[in-house]
């Protein structure tokens, strides 16, 4: 079972976000099925490793219980990019895991179609492409004979050949088939990241299995930009590519179309608040106040409740509009009254 080191960064980030989401540690150790004391020990950096899915669970406790991996990892990027370096934040193999082989992207079908012309022009079939992938060239004899090293997580390289971070992947038939023909359309990065490495060194080497380090970094550099082309990222590729840009249109030329589509559907949000606030300005003001304060208390819970389907009550009168926010007053009144034996906390 994988498990991240709890470096003094992590231990860090942990502790600055559940403080400033205002969970208590003794709710967080409860959600764990664990002690106050191990929390404690966690975010003191006194415990060496954990494993990775009770770390993915912790965070994504103190961050709202989410599906939405991505808004996950940004927020916990954006935690480290307060403190840390750019460099500091790469040493984290913890996060490089979250971010690129936990988190499932939306993977562009233009770059889908663009990796198997080049398996078409090379007649790379997918057996011999799945043989390379997993034969993990780029990784020395006892990497590869190391049954230590856990498929698909980030691992440092450097004890044995001070190379830095690398990772040992394993992927099956139907996960590259499911992958290019299409019949999936999310992925984690490194998964697609490592199969446009290797299409890419077929197509330039052939059946040469030994390269040079300098030609595996040029295909590296060449595999990302390809990704970057077709705007598949990582969280931290698209901070260092958005880095430096200025104008709202060279932003806007970096983000892929998942992107661009959460932005307008936040500027409509925002536009239909002032439009409220014009109306209205100090009740609204209230109202949002309150939203602020909910979305902080749990974000996840309250984007549930703001997409159940309103709009159902296109033919409801205002009256009975009404009626519904006080029944809904009464209800949460009536759950907040709970005793804490019915308030146990989980996921919903």
């Amino acid at each position: 079972m994988a498990r991240a080191i709890v470096t003094p960064e992590l231990a860090d980030t942990l502790r600055s976000l559940r403080l400033q989401n205002k969970i208590q540690a003794k709710a967080l150790a409860t959600h764990i099925g664990k002690s106050p004391a191990f929390i404690s020990k966690l975010e003191s950096g006194n415990i060496q490793t954990i494993d990775t899915t009770e770390l993915y669970e912790i965070i994504n406790f103190i961050l709202g219980d989410t599906d939405d991996q991505t808004e996950l990892v940004e927020k916990i990027y954006a935690s480290l990019k307060f403190k840390y370096s750019k460099e500091e934040i790469e040493e984290q193999l913890w996060f490089t895991n979250f971010d690129t082989v936990e988190r499932q992207i939306p993977v562009p079908g233009s770059l889908i179609d663009e990796l198997n012309r080049i398996m078409e022009k090379d007649q790379i079939s997918y057996q011999y492409l799945l043989n390379r992938i997993n034969a993990n060239e780029a990784l020395t004899k006892e990497e590869n004979e190391d049954d230590s090293i856990i498929y698909n997580q980030w691992y440092d390289q450097n004890r044995l050949s001070g190379s830095g971070p690398s990772i040992k992947m394993k992927m099956d038939e139907g996960q590259l088939q499911a992958l290019l023909s299409k019949k999936t359309d999310v992925s984690p990065y490194v998964f697609v990241l490592c199969v446009t490495l290797c299409i890419l060194k077929i197509d330039r080497f052939g059946n040469q299995v030994q390269i040079l380090p300098e030609d595996y970094q040029e295909l590296m550099a060449k595999a990302i930009d390809l990704l970057n082309t077709h705007k598949f990222f990582s969280i931290a590729e698209k901070d260092k590519l958005l880095s430096g840009r200025q104008t709202q249109e060279e932003i806007s030329d970096i983000l892929s179309t998942f992107d661009r589509d959460n932005i307008e559907i936040i500027n409509e949000i925002i536009s239909g608040f002032h439009f409220a606030s014009e109306c209205n300005i100090k009740s609204t003001n209230m109202q949002l106040k309150k939203f602020c304060e909910n979305m902080y208390w749990d974000l996840g819970f309250m984007l549930r409740i703001i997409s159940l389907d309103f709009k159902n009550l296109e033919k409801t009168s205002v009256s009975n509009k009404r009626n519904l926010i006080k029944a809904f007053e009464e209800l949460l009144d009536e759950y907040a009254q709970l005793p804490d034996e019915q308030n146990k906390i989980e996921i919903y």
